[in-house]
């Protein structure tokens, strides 16, 4: 089955957005063949984590996969017959690293094919929205809470990180205010410390956004949950997904108004810059 016949076969499952990418593709595959992914998400009026969205819902590891896909079709239907020998399907030669990038793939896949589009939608709202934003990572989970902080940090003013403490957290909850967001990511058995720091959040009218493996056990209390089922089988491959969910919500959030966050960085760039003294 061709990419093509393909992605008629999945369009009924993919979003409004992700639509719009396959039609793109279906109707130009030459210059989805011949482009990076941020031009083809112009031209097709999305953006560029959409464009990746679209791959992995084609069960596709990525851009490149697609364009090897691409690729094939044209070349089948003879119109890339001049490389077709240039243009193999790129495979690892070491084996072993193979299974461990299949691994992975298989981890992303799960995981964004079992994501709510509206929760996600949500979220990148919630986060475009918030005037400010603190960052907690529980336990193995703070590293990816670490990673989102330093980039949203790059991004908007008002972001906070906050460390595992229970001092530091009751800290942190004392700043926050109904214009305010929680982002929480919780990928362990400690649903009772969750459950407590989201309860007095939201006594403060805070918005809530969880990552978790799996559902409460009570009712919930967060506004947004978005679930990264490979979590509950651990190791790389979960660590990859979550790294990969928060990079679309990143990718998306800026996406919401690009020229603000980039009149933004820019001005991070000049305040970051050393000043000249001038000596009479």
């Amino acid at each position: 089955m061709s990419i093509c016949e393909e992605i008629k076969r999945k369009y009924i499952r993919l979003s409004k957005g992700q639509r719009k990418v396959a039609q793109f593709v279906m109707d130009n595959p030459n210059v989805v063949a011949t482009q990076i992914a941020s031009e083809v998400g112009r031209l097709a009026d999305v953006s560029e984590s959409t464009v990746i969205r679209f791959c992995y819902a084609m069960d596709l590891s990525g851009f490149s996969d697609l364009q090897d896909q691409i690729k094939a079709y044209l070349i089948d239907k003879g119109e890339m017959t001049a490389v077709k020998k240039a243009l193999p399907t790129k495979k690892i030669k070491n084996q072993l690293g193979a299974q461990i990038v299949k691994q992975d793939l298989a981890g992303i896949s799960k995981t964004f094919n079992e994501l709510v589009e509206q929760d996600v939608k949500q979220a990148i709202q919630l986060l475009h929205n918030a005037k400010s934003i603190h960052f907690l990572g529980f336990r193995q989970s703070a590293a990816a809470a670490l990673w989102m902080y330093t980039n949203l940090d790059m991004q908007r003013k008002n972001v906070f990180s906050i460390d595992h403490e229970a001092d530091k957290i009751a800290h942190q909850l004392a700043m926050m205010d109904e214009h305010s967001l929680l982002f929480m990511i919780a990928l362990d058995d400690e649903y009772e410390d969750v459950a407590t720091t989201v309860e007095i959040a939201k006594r403060k009218n805070v918005k809530v956004i969880a990552i978790r493996d799996k559902p409460l056990t009570s009712d919930e209390p967060a506004d947004v949950v978005l679930y990264v089922p490979s979590a509950q089988e651990g190791g790389a491959t979960c660590t990859i997904a979550i790294f990969a969910l928060l990079h679309v919500l990143v990718e998306e959030m800026v996406s919401q108004q690009p020229q603000q966050y980039e009149e933004f960085k820019q001005q991070q760039k000049i305040g970051s810059q050393p000043k000249l003294i001038a000596i009479s």
